[in-house]
């Protein structure tokens, strides 16, 4: 049974301090919990807020790639992804304002399929218009690369800011 979205939708995420640096948050019937490293005053107890944002990104990756595919006529029959991000955290260390917290964001994505070429290069080409969060990455400045590699080739870079 196939369910229809509606275009514009609101959902909620709740939080409360458990210390001045670990939180628990929760989203839907799911919680998590939010924490720094050790050398940044945490207690290491999950990850940091800024990762998750990349976990996001990750999860996003796979969820609209696996969407174009299906869309393009196509399946992946294994998809691996790799993030790699440079953070500017002159902000977060209150050293002084930033713009642009992440000035460079690479994606390794590692597909294998049997679809043809050139649906494989149509998802390619689209996922950076349709995942909500490399969007907003994007729109924030965040230097976007996806990296992929298809049935063990390696694709040509495509950049995005």
């Amino acid at each position: 049974m196939k369910i229809k979205e509606k275009p514009i939708w609101n959902f909620r995420t709740k939080a409360a301090a458990q210390s001045t640096t670990r939180s628990v948050a929760s989203s839907r019937t799911f919680d998590m919990t939010i924490d720094e490293p050790i050398e940044r005053g945490g207690t290491n107890e999950g990850p940091m807020p800024v990762e998750f944002v990349f976990v996001g990104l990750a999860g996003c990756t796979h969820v609209i790639a696996n969407k174009l595919a299906t869309h393009h006529g196509i399946s992946f029959d294994s998809m691996d992804i790799n993030i790699l991000t440079t953070m500017d955290s002159r902000g977060t260390r209150l050293i002084e304002p930033i713009d642009v917290p992440f000035p460079k964001v690479t994606i390794d994505i590692a597909v294998t399929t049997h679809g043809a070429p050139e649906a494989v290069e149509r998802v390619m080409n689209d996922l950076r218009h349709h995942c909500a969060v490399s969007k907003m990455l994007q729109q924030s400045g965040t230097d976007v690369v996806e990296k992929w590699t298809v049935n063990g080739v390696a694709q040509p870079v495509l950049e995005m800011t």
